[in-house]
């Protein structure tokens, strides 16, 4: 059975809420919660709902398997989609060199 770290899914959730220039009153306001309720999910010391957790990943634009359990074998490709999924033409292809590159590197 797979164990989510609480901890470490607030601290993606902060991150990420932090990367789109997003207040923790401002994910409350959307997601329809406190924003003592988002501090608490933030640092892994409350469990929220599934319903506010789908909400939380809709605001962030992350998909729920991203946001539960980081990027891992599993959803690599997704997230890599998602990151493409932002970007204009240009720097998609330079994305694409770059990830090649340090591919490439890491080899």
């Amino acid at each position: 059975m797979y164990k989510i770290d609480y901890k470490a899914m607030g601290q993606r959730i902060r991150a990420r809420r932090k990367e789109l220039g997003l207040t923790q009153e401002v994910l409350a306001e959307k997601t329809e919660i406190s924003p003592s309720h988002v501090g608490e999910i933030e640092r892994g010391t409350s469990i929220c709902s599934l319903a506010v957790l789908v909400n939380i990943a809709n605001v962030l634009e992350l998909n729920l398997d991203t946001l539960v359990k980081g990027i891992n074998d599993e959803n690599a490709d997704s997230a890599f989609s998602e990151i493409l999924d932002t970007l204009s033409k240009d720097n998609k292809e330079l994305y694409i060199k770059l990830c090649e590159n340090i591919a490439d590197t890491l080899k």
